[in-house]
Parts: C-alpha cells; structure tokens; sequence
C-alpha cells in the first residue's frame, strides 16, 4: 500500500464529501449518472426538511462540542448545550430539564448520531434529511427527533492522526450519549440511528447502559435501572465487526436492545480500507462485512438484521448515499417506532458471514493518547 493510496483512504474516511469519478466506460457513465441524481435527491431532502410540520413533532439539538473529551472529572461534570426547533423563533436554548421533561411514552425519541469531518451547520443538515424521510413514514404519527452533535469537524495534519482522534472522541461521546439516554423516562422508547462513526458511538452507549464499562468509564450504578429496549440502525458503521461479541469491546450492546439493524455494504470505498486505522492487518468494519462469528451471540443473534445495500448504494459511504437506499428507507419508520417491525427478519446465513481474525486480546486500538 503506497503512502498516496492510504492518504487518499484516510482523506475519505472524513465522509464529508462522497463523489468518485468512476472510469470512462459505458458502466462508469451510468455509475455517476446514478451517483449525482442520488446526490441531488438528498440535497431536495435537505432542503425541504424544514421546521416539523406536525405540531406534536420535535426537533432537537444537543450538543457536546464544547464539551471534554479527556479527564474523568471533567467528563462526567459536562453539561451539554440544548436547542430545539421553535416554528415562529427558529433553533431557541433550552435546558436540561426541558428536554427530558417533554418525553413521553407515546412520543418516540430517536438520535441521530453523524459521522466524521461534519461540522456543526452539516450535522443540523444531515439530521433535517433524516427527520423529512422520518415525518413521510411517520402518517402524523409524533416523533422527537434529537441531533447529537459532536466535535467531529475536520482537524489540521495528518488524516491518519484526525481519524484516530476521532475514534478516540467516540469513546467519549458514547459516555455521554449512555448518560443522557439513563436520564430519560424509562417509558419512553428510544431509537439511535448512527452513520459511521456515530454507529460506534452508539454501540458503545449501548455496552455502558447495559452495565458495561468503555476505556474506564462507566454509569452510575443505580438499584432502579431497567433494560430499556432500545432500537438501533448502524449505517456504514465504522466499528471492529467483532465488538458485539460477548466479551468484547461492546459486548453488552446488544443486551440492552430489541432489534438493531446493520447496513453491510462490501463495496463501501472507505470501509474497506477501515483496517488501515490500526496498521497493517487490523480488523474488518463492521459496515463491509457484517457482524463476525453471529453463531457466538447466542439468543442475541436473533435481535440483529443484516442489510445488504451493495446495489443500492455501491461504491458510496456517505450519508446522503446511504438515506437515499431503497431498503434503508423502507425500514427507518420501523426502527424508530413509528410503524410496525416486520417478524422476518432478512438476514445473512451464518456461513456468509465472516469469522474473526485474530483474538480479542489480539485486536489493535487506537492510542489512548489520541484523546
């Protein structure tokens, strides 16, 4: 692998922009024909997505740029900032207090979690599509949709060195995510929707709320706390796809959720070059491959549903890529409580699946300096 190829990898890694100039055969025409309507249907989506448009709607920002993402007292006395949707005003702060007051049990709320190299104005964007293909499926069904920005803006220097900070953060933010989620009602169904690296933020938030500990931090334990039920998709998700193991890094993620739904996309251009984040031969993501060794999750394997959106979305990695798959879409407004989850499940055989690597003792990570 030579120096230019594992820069341009780690350049792409960034999912801010998703375009490719495919070769000049009759294929290669249709492929960008195909790519830039796509990509022209989700800036409709963005643009249309306004303020909600059923009044019982909510639409929320919280936001942990600000907040730390080293030192455990720090950490654990952040407070994130909250804004949410006014029709008249439009973003207006609010507290704590306002957000978790306003949950309810016939209202859902869901988290949308984005990916790397997505500032703050891109991530509201992103989050606007989302809650559009969500109030189409919906049928005036009310819906909280909350926007968990986090600092994953671009940094200066080396991709390699921005990508490995980053997953770092992830850590943190699954903190924070887990936190702000024991906070809420327990009656109140919950769903996160994560993109890339949002999918390992929330796998990690799931391993914390069902008791687990990340990089040496853990909730409080408390006498009172239920299993919540949680209902999870994992888009082009950028995680080792042996976490969800028992044992492993996230390996309690899956206690704590009713169904989760991984997109599985082999021809990911940036997923396939995931391993490159750890060095030579590091694990495979989870996004390109699906979950590893299914057959050792036990009564948890039937909790998962395996997409495979390799024609559907091909060669892409970016959100908007993604939103505009057929199968995704169709199966949002299920996953986030707002239509009815179909009792089959199209899932992949356990012997296509892929099998491990190497141990878990064996798996790289990134350098705990990095945060």
């Amino acid at each position: 692998m030579t120096r230019e190829v594992s820069r341009r990898w780690f350049a792409n890694l960034g999912l801010r922009r998703t375009g490719f100039v495919p070769a000049a055969t009759g294929g290669g025409v249709i492929l960008a024909l195909s790519t830039v309507f796509c990509l022209l249907a989700a800036a409709a989506l963005a643009e249309s997505a306004a303020a909600p448009s059923c009044d019982r709607n909510e639409l929320w920002i919280i936001n942990t740029r600000c907040a730390p993402s080293c030192g455990d007292e720090s950490v654990q006395a952040a407070e994130p900032q909250y804004e949410r949707y006014d029709a008249e005003q439009g973003w207006v702060h609010a507290d704590a207090a306002d957000f978790f007051d306003s949950g309810s049990t016939d209202v859902p709320t869901s988290f949308f979690i984005h990916g790397n190299r997505v500032n703050s104005c891109e991530a509201v964007s992103e989050g606007r599509s989302l809650y559009r293909v969500l109030n189409e499926a919906a049928h005036d069904r009310p819906f909280r949709l909350v926007i968990w920005s986090w600092p994953a803006s671009p940094i200066r220097g080396r991709i390699r060195d921005d990508v490995r900070i980053k997953a770092a953060r992830s850590d943190v933010q699954a903190y924070y995510l887990a936190r702000c989620v024991d906070r809420m009602r327990p009656d109140v169904p919950v769903a996160m929707l994560g993109h890339s690296f949002g999918a390992r933020v929330i796998t990690g938030s799931l391993h914390l709320l069902a008791g687990g500990e990340l990089r040496g931090r853990a909730l409080r334990s408390r006498a009172d706390r239920s299993r919540r039920g949680v209902r999870a998709v994992l888009i082009a998700a950028a995680v080792d796809n042996g976490w969800l193991l028992p044992n492993w890094r996230n390996g309690l993620a899956l206690e704590e959720v009713d169904q989760m739904l991984i997109t599985q996309n082999c021809s990911d251009r940036v997923l396939r070059w995931y391993p490159l984040m750890y060095g030579r031969g590091g694990p495979e993501a989870l996004g390109a491959t699906g979950p590893a060794c299914p057959s050792q999750l036990g009564e948890n394997r039937g909790k998962l549903e395996v997409l495979g959106v390799d024609c559907s979305v091909g060669r892409g990695h970016g959100w908007c890529e993604y939103l505009c798959s057929g199968p995704v879409r169709s199966r949002l407004a299920s996953y986030a409580f707002l239509a009815e989850t179909s009792a089959v499940k199209e899932s992949r055989p356990a012997d296509e699946l892929p099998a491990l690597q190497s141990e878990p003792s064996a798996q790289p990570q990134p350098a705990s300096g990095a945060e």
